[in-house]
């Protein structure tokens, strides 16, 4: 997920169009300081990314406590000698929003966007925090029913502070490519359908090593792929294209 799908399933054409400012409604991109503008069109797949995991895999998991260990692992970082390596909560979140927020001046938003980032990280390790102590796996009891409605109501502050970063970033590039995401999760506007797709589509370019060597597989019809089959899958297109005017 996250940066590893951006990595792996480059947006396709139609995103391209958008990035560029092609498109009639994104001509205000040309207007924007360089280093923004730069900024915004590279990490908007990744918070796409980002808001659909908060509601498709994130949410549903509040209900699950035997699976919670995978919310606390949404923190943890390793540092094993030279293989250090960062939280997943920073590299697919935090780090992405830092660089935006700096990119944008502060009568753009970029002031505004730090006070969110705040929010949303402090948010993220109490939800960490709680589901490692009140989590089933290993445990002989559940969580209590306060435990649970902790749990649910970080989540929505998470959600909130989210929120107010994509609010922002929507304001200070005119757009509203950044959806909003509703309490619960409930009336989200975007597709689990094609998340869950691209998903898959990525883990299957990741085992392809990648899309150039995928697309050298698929000329060579190997895993089943045969010549004008994309090998990574195609859902990339319609994914980057929601939500574009």
């Amino acid at each position: 997920m996250g940066s590893a799908v951006a990595a792996s399933l480059s947006p396709p054409a139609a995103f391209a169009d958008f990035s560029s400012g092609r498109t009639g409604a994104d001509d205000y991109l040309q207007e924007l300081p360089p280093k923004a503008k730069q900024a915004y069109l590279q990490y908007l797949p990744q918070l796409q990314l980002d808001g659909d995991f908060y509601v498709f895999v994130l949410q549903p998991l509040l209900t699950q406590p035997g699976k919670w260990d995978r919310i606390a692992d949404l923190v943890l970082s390793t540092d094993i000698g030279s293989a250090a390596s960062v939280s997943r909560l920073d590299r697919e979140f935090v780090t992405p929003m830092r660089i935006l927020s700096l990119a944008f001046p502060p009568d753009l938003g970029g002031e505004e966007m730090q006070e969110s980032i705040d929010k949303f990280q402090s948010a993220m390790f109490s939800l960490a925090r709680q589901a490692r102590k009140s989590g089933t796996t290993g445990n002989v009891s559940g969580p209590s029913e306060k435990e649970l409605k902790d749990v649910a109501k970080t989540w929505d502050t998470g959600r909130v502070a989210l929120n107010e970063f994509f609010a922002a970033v929507n304001a200070g590039t005119q757009s509203d490519r950044l959806a909003p995401i509703p309490p619960n999760g409930q009336g989200y506007p975007r597709s689990e359908r094609l998340y869950t797709q691209l998903m898959k589509d990525a883990a299957l370019c990741r085992n392809r090593g990648g899309e150039a060597l995928a697309g050298l597989w698929g000329q060579l019809m190997v895993y089943g792929t045969v010549p004008g089959v994309n090998p990574c899958g195609n859902a990339a297109a319609e994914y980057y294209a929601q939500g574009m005017k």
